[in-house]
C-alpha cells in the first residue's frame, strides 16, 4: 500500500480557510478554528497544512505558564527564545509582523482544562498587535467553551468543524491501495467502518490474498471470499 497523504474533505475545507484567512485585508480579524471529535485525523491534517503553508505549529502545554508558551512559539518561528516574558512576546509579535507567516496552537482544550484562559488573551494580544492569522485547533467542545466569550469568538474569520470520513474520503484511501478496489467494495467499507483505521487494516490484508491468487482488484464478492474481515474480525 502507498504511504501518499490523503486529501480528506477535512483537509480541503481547513486549506481553504487558512488560506482564505492569509488573504483577508490588514484590518480585518484572521484568527481561525478548526475542530472535531477525535478519529477526524486532526494531527496529521494539521501537520500537513503546516508544512504545505510554511506556518508554525505549536502543541499547548498543560504545564504552560505565559514565558513557556512565548518560548515555544519563539522555537517554532526560529527566532531567539531568551528574555523577560514580556520581551519575548513583543520578539514575536514583531517576527509575525514582518515574515506575515501564520501560527497554528493545537489542542487548545489543554488551556481550557487546566483554567489557563490568561494565555488564550495573550494570544488574542498577538494577532490583534501583529495582523497576522493565528488558528486554534481542538476538540468538538472547543467551539462551545469559545462561545462563552462574545469578544473572543467574534475574533473567529474562518471555523471550520471536521466531519465524519466520508464515502469520498474511504474511496482516496482506497486509491493508495497497490490493487484496484471496486467500487461496490468502496461503498462496504464506507457503510460497515466509516473510518481509516479498520480500512487500512483490511486494505493491507486483502492485498496480500490478491497478491498470492494473482488479482488484480478486488470486489465485494473478492472481499467476502477471501476471508479478510472474519480473519481480522478475531
Amino acid at each position: 500500500m502507498q504511504h501518499r497523504f490523503i486529501q480528506t474533505t477535512n483537509f480541503i475545507l481547513c486549506l481553504e480557510a487558512m488560506r482564505e484567512l492569509a488573504r483577508l485585508p490588514r484590518d480585518m480579524e484572521k484568527m481561525g478554528l478548526f475542530y472535531g471529535n477525535a478519529g477526524r485525523g486532526k494531527s496529521l491534517i494539521i501537520e500537513k497544512l503546516a508544512i504545505d503553508e510554511g506556518a508554525a505549529l505549536v502543541r499547548t502545554l498543560g504545564s504552560w505558564t505565559p514565558k513557556q508558551m512565548f518560548i515555544d512559539i519563539c522555537e517554532a518561528l526560529e527566532i531567539e527564545d531568551t528574555g523577560t516574558t514580556s520581551t519575548l512576546q513583543h520578539r514575536i509579535i514583531d517576527e509575525l509582523t514582518l515574515s506575515k507567516r501564520i501560527l497554528i496552537i493545537d489542542e487548545v482544550d489543554t488551556l481550557f482544562m487546566n483554567g489557563k484562559k490568561q494565555l488564550l488573551l495573550m494570544l488574542r494580544d498577538i494577532h490583534d498587535m501583529a495582523k497576522t492569522p493565528i488558528i486554534l485547533t481542538g476538540m468538538e467542545q472547543c467551539d462551545k467553551m469559545f462561545k462563552r466569550d462574545t469578544h473572543y469568538y467574534e475574533r473567529f474569520s474562518r471555523k471550520v468543524k471536521m466531519g465524519d470520513t466520508t464515502e469520498h474520503d474511504i474511496k482516496q484511501l482506497c486509491l493508495n491501495a497497490d490493487i484496484t478496489i471496486e467500487d461496490d467494495l468502496v461503498k462496504h467499507f464506507f457503510v460497515k467502518y466509516g473510518n481509516f483505521r479498520p480500512v487500512k487494516v483490511l486494505l493491507n490484508a486483502l492485498e496480500e490474498y490478491c497478491e498470492n491468487n494473482d488479482l488484480p482488484s478486488a470486489s465485494l464478492n473478492t472481499f467476502k471470499a477471501s476471508g479478510v474481515e472474519r480473519i481480522n474480525a478475531k
